[in-house]
């Protein structure tokens, strides 16, 4: 399938790698991402294994980088089942300044399937209570091209299907991350805050 893009010149560019699951409005997040002010491309899955799917976000990546575009103003986003090919895509490429977002389904069997070492700035993303998915920090170990990482966990209620539409707690943390955002390293649980009750009068 030939990529979808927004032009936006000068924008941030953004590689949208979007899940192949049932019932995810891409749509809604692709005009999400353009608001924000992205260059947004997608590139879905065409038929192709793993590995060769990646290579072609690579080879996206690195035709950026060879047009000039920043390393650090191209992001890619991963949903889902683009979480794996985002990736491997990021070993591929081989740029620490690249950031990478990783939105569920974070597999640490991956490791196991593919011998690769990740690269850039990688955020992953998922919520508590999504038992599919997994810390996406066995992917990035032992990789010194990565040159910043954050696991984060979030606890939404809405599970696997947070990121089925562009919802503000995975696009915040997505927008901050995309502008070098500095985080620390490790696990941090974001809960919703709910507004106490009023006191009933006596």
């Amino acid at each position: 399938m030939a990529a979808s893009s927004t032009v936006l010149a000068g924008s941030p560019r953004l590689i949208y790698l979007p899940s192949t699951e049932a019932g995810v409005d891409h749509a809604a997040i692709v005009e999400a991402f353009g608001d924000q002010g992205f260059d947004v491309s997608t590139h879905a899955y065409a038929g192709e294994d793993r590995r060769t799917y990646a290579r072609r976000i690579a080879a996206e990546i690195k035709a950026l980088m060879a047009q000039g575009v920043p390393a650090e103003e191209i992001n890619v986003v991963g949903a889902g089942t683009g979480s794996a090919i985002a990736t491997l895509a990021s070993a591929a490429v081989g740029n620490a300044h690249v950031n990478y977002v990783l939105l569920g389904q974070c597999d640490p069997l991956l490791k196991h399937q593919y011998r690769f070492r990740m690269s850039g700035r990688v955020l992953g993303v998922r919520d508590d209570a999504d038992t599919a998915s997994h810390s996406c920090r066995p992917l990035w170990n032992e990789s010194p091209r990565v040159s910043e990482r954050q696991d984060l966990v979030l606890n939404t209620s809405y599970g696997a299907d947070l990121f089925d539409a562009p919802r503000n707690e995975w696009l915040q943390p997505l927008l901050e991350w995309s502008g070098g955002g500095q985080v620390d390293v490790g696990e941090i649980k974001v809960t919703q805050v709910t507004a106490p009750k009023p006191e009933r009068g006596h």
